[in-house]
């Protein structure tokens, strides 16, 4: 696990601990139930959050961006990246790239956004989505096929 995972659960179980030490001045078995509870739904979260994913190192991702595919920043536990990967499934032209493993990536997330941190943030060219559907990277993408072969149908 990363440091910001290990941070989180170390948040996460703290406090759970406080929780369940104030509600365990009143009532032990609720303190003791909730103490539980809240440990396995943290736990369950902490995990989730830090699975792989797809992951294309940025020096390769930047290639397939000159060669007219999108590139798509993303970060684990983030709904609408999970809902984008979900949708798009894995269309050829879509290289994914999670920020939280690649610092050149993380670099260029945070370049193109005035600082932050925004996934998905999908690139295109010269374009930038932020929070794109999947209707609309699929337009995208579209446009950009028929801007590269023009008399192509």
């Amino acid at each position: 696990m990363d440091r910001r995972t290990l941070s989180s659960l170390a948040v996460g179980l703290g406090g759970v601990v406080v929780v369940a030490v104030v509600l365990g001045l009143e009532d032990l078995r609720a303190g003791v139930l909730t103490g539980v509870v809240a440990v396995v739904v943290v736990l369950g979260l902490t995990f989730w959050s830090a699975r792989r994913g797809r992951h294309t190192p940025w020096p390769r991702a930047a290639e397939d961006l000159a060669a007219g595919c999108a590139v798509v920043l993303w970060k684990p536990g983030c709904v609408y990246c999970e809902r984008l990967l979900l949708q798009i499934r894995s269309d050829p032209r879509v290289t994914w790239v999670n920020v939280w493993r690649d610092e050149q990536a993380n670099a260029q997330v945070r370049a193109v956004n005035g600082g932050d941190e925004l996934t998905p943030t999908v690139l295109l060219g010269e374009d930038v989505l932020r929070n794109p559907s999947a209707h609309e990277l699929r337009a995208a993408l579209n446009a950009a096929a028929a801007v590269e072969r023009p008399g192509r149908r």
